[in-house]
């Protein structure tokens, strides 16, 4: 939060708010890593899968905890309306945050981490409960699509079910398709 505050704080057109977001509001412990200061996550059982399936992960060590407060998407969406983008990157908990989304929204974009691609696949799925979208995907912090034409739910998930090209890590864009 400190390092929002000090690169967006003065910002007219960004607010800051301090907490989580999950499937239902309340309190939860985020895992920090002193080592890795850019890395916090919610998920617990996450550190332990990504450690065994992604070596970039072996050395990192979750030595502290915070309590946070937990919101949810449609929490923020009442409160500040529907936005163009989501961005979710949030090592792991990805899928718990989409869990407090009831309605579909135009765009979005999630991380995916190798040895963990299961977490992507149920993004997709709870996406798909929303409403139809179509998939592309970003390697690591590449600025390009992967994919010169979006693919559909299945063809998404099955790029991720056979290993992601064996990425180490990316992004999965969705985009909402819109019914004639």
């Amino acid at each position: 939060m400190r390092w929002l505050e000090r690169f967006h704080g003065s910002d007219p057109g960004v607010e800051l708010v301090a907490g989580a977001l999950g499937r239902s509001a309340g309190t939860a412990r985020l895992a920090t890593s002193r080592r890795h200061p850019s890395l916090a996550t919610l998920a617990s059982a996450w550190r332990d899968e990504v450690r065994a399936g992604h070596a970039g992960f072996a050395q990192v060590r979750w030595d502290d905890e915070i309590a946070v407060p937990v919101t949810t998407l449609d929490a923020l969406i009442h409160r500040y309306g529907r936005p163009d983008f989501i961005k979710i990157d949030t090592e792991g908990h990805e899928p718990e945050v989409l869990a407090g989304l009831s309605q579909p929204v135009p765009a979005l974009s999630f991380e995916f981490v190798r040895g963990t691609l299961e977490r992507s696949l149920q993004c997709i799925q709870r996406l798909e409960r929303l409403a139809d979208f179509e998939y592309n995907a970003v390697a690591g912090e590449q600025r390009r699509l992967r994919w010169p034409q979006w693919h559909n739910a299945t063809d998404a998930m099955d790029w991720l079910n056979a290993g992601a090209d064996n990425l180490a890590s990316g992004d999965v864009y969705a985009r909402r398709l819109l019914s004639g």
